[in-house]
């Protein structure tokens, strides 16, 4: 049961066909089972940027809308919250949550709007990819969490569906640090585990928004499909398989590699259907747009982000040795050491480092100082020089 995935066909985002198909989907699972009255749902939407719902890079209206409501005859007490790649802020959200619809939803459902600015670091001594991860603090005030996805293919990530849906719960500021510093994907995909791996415990539902999904270079094409799974990567497992993408190539396997999913058999289909009968006369697709397999060359950046990023540099013979900036560091990316004399200081691991500066600002010495490497001030006097010739 738990690798279930079931499927509906639903070619447009008209409200009652949703509503319908988001209750028939919710009863195939019995979710009517986990959702208790008063229980409060973080519902974790698809909002990396503001957009308009018909962009198809947001989680359609009407997919959460319908969800919502669902869930609330039960009498659950939703919240809907994601963290945009470019900012953060109170201001920021509000037209994030006007432009992609969201508010709209609220005005409906009477759901809240997550305005919790604040965040929350987890120790993850069995992490692979990290051994701490800072999540948006919303995680933190409600019972379960309902991880609703929308159907994508990035042209540097390639596939993205459910399991990536939950990079959205690192704030803002962090995402682009946090990708600069893996060296491939599958160290991306590993990163992704274990924020599924620091969930586990209310991560009880998983959704994905297929019905237009978004090819390679933006452009969308009509899938008709609205699925759901309580595993994650039972989830992502049906939907490569509807774009014909290999599983030994996708999150699936590097999830199956550490005992979380079997790839040789990571779903089954509701109603007793075959998978390749289900998948063919049903959804599949032979020529849906993909990007190319993405290789270390391709996605590693960190010495280009090295040479130019601004970073926290602690001066041993200054430091106290409190320790603090070591305890505070989301990553555990500071080292405490000795030196020839016996004192205790911090050293900085940038292989680990993230840039978040909670060194910079938690350091009561204000010992730790931001610098910034000759490489950035190489790289912003060419980018002068080449303005100045243009202009000219």
């Amino acid at each position: 049961m738990e690798n279930l995935v079931s499927l509906k066909y639903l070619d447009s985002y008209e409200y009652e066909k949703v509503r319908k198909s988001v209750q028939e989907l919710f009863a195939d699972l019995h979710i009517e089972q986990i959702i208790k009255p008063k229980m409060k749902v973080l519902i974790k939407v698809c909002l990396p940027y503001s957009s308009a719902p018909d962009q198809a890079i947001t989680t359609h209206p009407a997919i959460v809308r319908g969800v919502v409501d669902v869930l609330s005859e039960f009498g659950a007490k939703c919240i809907l919250a994601d963290s945009p790649y470019d900012k953060y802020t109170t201001s920021h959200m509000e037209k994030v949550y006007i432009n992609t619809g969201m508010l709209e939803v609220a005005n409906f459902t009477k759901c809240k709007l997550n305005y919790n600015l604040k965040t929350t670091t987890i120790d993850l001594p069995n992490g692979v990819e990290t051994k701490s991860l800072t999540l948006l603090d919303i995680v933190n005030d409600v019972d379960i969490i309902i991880n609703l996805a929308k159907v994508k293919i990035d042209k540097r990530l390639g596939y993205l569906g459910a399991t990536s849906n939950l990079y959205g719960l690192v704030p803002a500021e962090m995402k682009t640090l946090i990708l600069n510093r893996l060296d491939t994907l599958k160290d991306y995909y590993n990163y992704l585990i274990d924020i599924v791996s620091a969930l586990s415990d209310k991560l009880v539902l998983n959704i994905a928004d297929a019905v237009v999904a978004l090819e390679a270079g933006e452009s969308q094409r009509m899938l008709s499909c609205l699925s759901i799974s309580k595993n994650v990567f039972s989830l992502d497992a049906v939907m490569l398989d509807i774009l014909g993408l290999n599983l030994n190539e996708s999150i699936v396997k590097v999830a199956s590699d550490r005992g979380l999913v079997d790839v040789d058999n990571p779903y089954s289909i509701e109603e007793g259907e075959s998978v390749e009968q289900y998948r063919v006369e049903n959804f599949a697709v032979y020529d849906y747009k993909l990007t190319q397999p993405i290789n270390k060359n391709r996605f590693k950046q960190r010495q280009y982000f090295n040479s130019c990023q601004q970073r926290p540099v602690i001066d041993a013979n200054k430091c106290k040795g409190c320790t603090i900036c070591s305890e505070i560091c989301p990553t555990n990316a500071i080292m405490m050491k000795y030196d020839k004399s016996g004192e205790l200081y911090a050293e900085i691991d940038y292989k680990k480092c993230i840039f978040c500066n909670r060194c910079h600002t938690g350091c009561p010495y204000s010992i730790v100082e931001l610098k910034t490497p000759m490489g950035y001030k190489k790289l912003t006097k060419s980018i002068s020089k080449y303005n100045k010739e243009k202009q000219s």
